[in-house]
């Protein structure tokens, strides 16, 4: 049953066994978290601070990942020729939107506001047929980010 022939452990193998936890709680504790990666600068969900602390965590191409494909099917007729403006304005990071309308043309955004802007009514009356915390789909979102972006600019009138 017991074997008298084993050696008891001293010396070095005693040593080798104390280390090893020691060695395991060294290495969990130096170990970076996953978390680490990340850039400092890094973007989090719930973030507060201002607009120009965020900007240099965006990519470069950020700006036209941010617009999504919008099905014209899911628009109203009147407002179809609308969806390639709202696809290129309707952009719901805050931040994002801001750089869009900082980098475009006054006179590109005086087009969209001659565009949009007669058109104001309608988009509204669309956006308010949504049901109190019902999702609303891609297309109504684009379209309630352009009419803010118009309004952030200056340029949102009701005719």
């Amino acid at each position: 049953m017991f074997d008298l022939q084993r050696k008891p452990l001293t010396g070095t193998r005693m040593a080798w066994l104390l280390s090893f936890p020691a060695l395991l709680l060294v290495g969990l504790l130096t170990a970076a978290p996953a978390s680490a990666a990340r850039p400092a600068n890094a973007l989090r969900h719930g973030d507060i601070a201002p607009a120009d602390s965020f900007r240099a965590a965006y990519a470069p191409d950020a700006i036209a990942a941010a617009r999504t494909p919008l099905d014209p099917a899911n628009v109203p007729a009147s407002l179809r020729g609308l969806v390639p403006l709202a696809e290129y304005w309707g952009i719901g990071d805050d931040v994002l939107r801001q750089m869009l309308q900082e980098a475009e043309s006054p006179a590109k955004k005086k087009a969209l506001a001659d565009a949009v802007n007669p058109h104001n009514a309608a988009i509204t009356a669309w956006l308010d047929s949504w049901l109190q915390g019902e999702p609303m789909s891609d297309e109504a979102a684009a379209f309630m980010y352009m009419q803010q972006g118009l309004d952030e600019m200056g340029l949102f009138q009701t005719r």
